[in-house]
């Protein structure tokens, strides 16, 4: 008789023992997939320069207007102009004024090679929509170290950025080099 009792007690244990590396089996399982699954990478986010967050970045990584997605050098051969007769600050007020009035088109093509590099006219068009800049004033126009810096502060109802154009010159004609966000307001 104190064999049937003790015939159960080693079914169960070898139950739970099995249930025990079922258990383990799983864990190892999801542990596995957790440690060796690359993550999805999300898709790329654009913002109101018409330069992609998140990534390596050349500019500022905050993720707002200023930051670019890839590093682009400048090329004085590949270099946005300005146009003949103007000035870099014609040209930043050109670029506003395109964008205050709906001509994203006209603004686009106004952006530093790097800024177009980084984002096609449509995305630029969409984002730029969405900050629905009003206004922008040009805040001073300096030389530096041989360059020209626009300082201009555009306006939104969600607060306001303030670009620092910069501009170079290569014989008569302006090349514009950069644009950047120094910071907020």
């Amino acid at each position: 008789m104190s064999e049937a009792p003790q015939a159960a007690a080693g079914g169960q244990s070898k139950v739970v023992i099995a249930l025990v590396a079922v258990v383990v089996v799983l864990v190892g399982a999801i542990v596995g997939l957790v440690v060796f699954k690359k993550p999805a990478t999300p898709a790329p986010t654009t913002n109101a320069n018409g330069a992609a967050i998140g990534g390596t970045t050349s500019g500022s990584t905050s993720g707002m207007p200023g930051s670019t997605a890839q590093n682009v050098p400048f090329d004085p051969k590949t270099a946005t102009k300005v146009a003949a007769g103007k000035t870099p600050e014609d040209h930043v007020k050109a670029y506003f004024d395109a964008v205050v009035k709906g001509d994203f088109a006209t603004a686009y093509e106004l952006l530093p090679a790097d800024k177009k590099a980084a984002q096609d006219e449509t995305a630029f068009t969409e984002q730029l929509k969405g900050y629905g800049i009003t206004s922008y004033k040009i805040d001073d126009v300096s030389e530096k170290d041989g360059e020209t810096q626009v300082l201009a502060t555009a306006s939104m109802a969600g607060g306001s950025f303030q670009y620092l154009w910069t501009f170079v010159k290569e014989g008569d004609t302006w090349l514009l080099k950069s644009r950047t966000l120094p910071g907020m307001n």
